[in-house]
């Protein structure tokens, strides 16, 4: 996301995306919401420093149609986002650039999203195949996972 990724510190994403962020913190993690992108931490005592463990784009907000969920780094680079985002569209730009999906079992809820995994970028993506999360075929969460299991 604009660079960053789940290595980067909380000093490092705030730098980017800026101070203007939802946190919620425990002891021993964090995660800090900066509108459209969450990251998180964990560190193993309050004397260690924070270690970053996945980050989530949550694409399913942007059914709000609020310019102001999208963080305004992202919106400098890519522009206004006017509403939800189809699993098409991003299948589409995927596969112009040969990356490919794998569909993986969600298993629970299997009826209402369909999940895919990107090996080589070790991220998950999910879709809304019902209608309880939205509309079917909108693109619900994009996340990435730092121990490369699905």
């Amino acid at each position: 996301m604009l660079g960053a990724d789940h290595t980067w510190s909380p000093e490092q994403v705030a730098e980017l995306f800026g101070d203007g962020y939802a946190e919620n913190r425990g002891k021993n993690s964090m995660w800090r919401d900066h509108g459209l992108v969450e990251f998180f931490w964990q560190r193993r005592s309050g004397r260690e420093p924070w270690v970053g463990t996945h980050f989530s784009v949550q694409a399913h907000r942007l059914r709000l149609r609020d310019p102001e969920t999208v963080n305004r780094a992202i919106r400098d680079r890519y522009g206004v986002f006017p509403g939800p985002v189809t699993f098409d569209e991003v299948g589409a730009l995927l596969t112009a650039r040969a990356v490919s999906l794998v569909e993986v079992p969600f298993t629970a809820d299997p009826d209402e999203m369909r999940t895919y995994w990107q090996p080589a970028a070790r991220t998950m993506v999910y879709v809304v195949a019902g209608a309880y999360y939205g509309q079917a075929g909108d693109l619900y969460r994009v996340a990435s996972s730092s121990t490369g299991i699905p």
